[in-house]
């Protein structure tokens, strides 16, 4: 895992060989690896589409004094180095010399990467630019500035895998689609269904992306989806979770939709609003507002299940159904695609399954009854949600449900569910005391009481050494007027933002507040309607959680009685808001 004390001493430049042996930048297989002082690692998660001739562990790659690189191969599958015009293969356990210029083949004959040596780099951009006005290509002073911005975005990309490695190693890739599960060994069931579910465009590098944002520069919307990027292929059944709906829109966004033969939408509208949504559904769509049992509260969980005849495809965002959340605001997503089960596995002691089962069955939707081509005539509750293989699954969902839950139930919702995950989790001595960072859209009532008490939950866990993490320090990362006068929308934007102003100006909060800011993805215009939760240290993190859960107690919940009880209002999920489903995870 990387450091933010380690040097950087140069990076492996992704390019297709043409056919003078020139890169063609228009396409590139994978973003640019930064490699440091000390030991790297390259592997199947610095790949954009994953493929398993790619190992886990392909690279091994240490720095030398004279700028060049030692390379051991530790994948099953040899690689091949070009070196001053001449290739030669390198087999598993062989070592070879890398020297700036070089090119590396991952795979013979594909995955080119181009090492550029750090004090070379500059020398080398430029070279590559001579190269481009050679051929007649002239670039204004703006896409300059968005190559490089682009070149940025790809490099945190790369850096974010890096930091995944460490737990990679033990679990399936996350970005692992289900075109990829088809094995030798399967059943003739499973091969039925191992097609591809219709993955993402481009295909989610991390499974985490950001929704594309309109009137900003094109640079600033490198790898974002759309909703119909999530919404696509041959969907059986949708169950569409949110908080407001507009059904001209979506329909409007995502015509495929009205192809879609089951749809249960779980939604928070009521009044007007609910009297519209009734009228403009297509008539075989089911609407249901989970029950609210303490005042105040909200379904506000932003997730979309969507089964298709090869698996299911589980999302997690921070967007609701409507025109400016999907096209004015900064945004998050979560995806990742599971087969079925085999017909004999009955296991359900995947945590990611238990969270998702115990968050649906708690929304109580009245059962109906469908005909599936790959599965028959079956009832669709939470149960049903257990026909699926989520043994690949690298996150936690962390569900916040209304009640008064005591005993066992107060761990397994709000941010009792977070503290209890993380308690289960080893993280690097670095951590210890290190920051925290509430980033969110809508501020609640709070207290210093509360604030300490959310604190300790986001803190729980232990360093290698056994010691605990101990309490951090939490940072508010929220816009300012200013930002908000200046964004895409004006004033506009300000009510995505809400909060009374009796409950910003509380002065205990004025040593959290922290301003955002998002320039290196171009979204310091976009106001933020995602919700995000880490824990860092420099440039790394021990965790991250995107949710639609504000930072209030109606969210996460509060403890009451001595301890004894936790009171939640509202529905979240890993895009967390009053309903909604918290998405986790770890760099351990």
């Amino acid at each position: 895992m990387s450091s933010s004390s380690r040097v950087r001493v140069g990076t492996l430049v992704p390019f297709v060989e043409g056919k003078s042996g020139s890169p063609n930048a228009s396409s590139l297989p994978m973003p640019s690896i930064p490699i440091f002082k000390g030991s790297n690692v390259v592997g199947r998660s610095n790949l954009v589409a994953v493929d398993k001739r790619v190992s886990r562990k392909h690279l091994s790659l240490r720095a030398l004094p004279d700028g060049s690189l030692e390379v051991v191969v530790e994948g099953t599958n040899p690689i091949v180095v070009q070196s001053e015009g001449q290739r030669r293969k390198v087999c598993a356990q062989q070592r070879a010399k890398i020297m700036h210029d070089d090119v590396v083949e991952l795979i013979p004959g594909e995955y080119f990467m181009k090492y550029v040596n750090m004090s070379d780099e500059r020398k080398s951009s430029t070279s590559v630019e001579s190269h481009d006005l050679k051929k007649g290509k002239r670039h204004s002073e703006e896409d300059s500035v968005a190559a490089k911005r682009n070149r940025q975005v790809m490099e945190d990309e790369a850096l974010a895998r890096t930091l995944q490695e460490s737990f990679a190693e033990e679990s399936t890739s996350v970005t692992e689609v289900l075109s990829s599960l088809d094995s030798a060994g399967s059943s003739e069931r499973n091969k039925e269904r191992t097609h591809s579910v219709g993955p993402l465009k481009d295909t989610l590098p991390l499974t985490f992306r950001l929704m594309r944002v309109q009137g900003l520069p094109s640079w600033t919307n490198t790898s974002t989806v759309t909703i119909q990027d999530v919404i696509q292929g041959e969907v059986l059944l949708a169950v569409l979770s949110n908080y407001m709906v507009d059904m001209d829109w979506l329909l409007t966004a995502c015509p495929s939709l009205r192809k879609v033969p089951h749809v249960l939408v779980l939604h928070g509208e009521d009044g007007a609003s609910l009297e519209r949504l009734k009228k403009t559904k297509p008539a075989n769509w089911i609407l249901h507002k989970p029950p609210l049992p303490i005042s105040f509260g909200t379904h506000h969980s932003k997730a979309m299940l969507l089964v298709y005849p090869q698996g299911i495809r589980v999302v997690v965002h921070t967007a609701n159904l409507i025109h400016v959340d999907w096209n004015n605001k900064s945004q998050g997503l979560w995806t990742q695609d599971f087969p079925w089960k085999e017909a004999n596995d009955m296991s359900t002691n995947i945590g990611f399954e238990n969270d998702l089962v115990d968050y649906l069955r708690a929304l109580k939707w009245p059962e109906f009854r469908v005909n599936l081509p790959v599965a028959g005539d079956v009832n669709i509750n939470a149960a049903f949600f257990r026909k699926f293989d989520y043994s690949s699954s690298t996150v936690r969902l962390i569900g916040s449900v209304p009640g008064y839950h005591v005993g066992p139930n107060m761990k397994k919702w709000g941010h009792m569910k977070l503290r209890s995950v993380l308690e289960e989790c080893v993280f690097e001595k670095q951590f210890c005391k290190s920051p925290l960072i509430y980033q969110f859209s809508s501020l609640g009532s709070l207290d210093e009481k509360w604030m300490t008490e959310f604190a300790c939950s986001l803190s729980a866990g232990k360093a290698d050494d056994g010691s605990q993490l101990g309490i951090g320090k939490p940072l508010i990362v929220w816009p300012t007027v200013e930002d908000v006068r200046c964004s895409i929308e004006g004033y506009a934007a300000g009510s995505c933002i809400p909060s009374p102003q009796k409950n910003v100006e509380k002065d205990f909060l004025r040593k959290y507040w922290s301003r955002w800011k998002a320039d290196h993805v171009g979204r310091c215009r976009a106001m933020p309607h995602i919700k995000t939760f880490t824990r860092y240290n420099g440039q790394n993190i021990a965790w991250f959680l995107l949710t639609s859960s504000n930072l209030s107690k109606a969210a996460w919940g509060a403890l009451q009685k001595n301890n004894t009880q936790l009171m939640i209002r509202s529905y979240e999920v890993p895009n967390c808001d009053a309903c909604c489903i918290c998405m986790i995870f770890w760099t351990h």
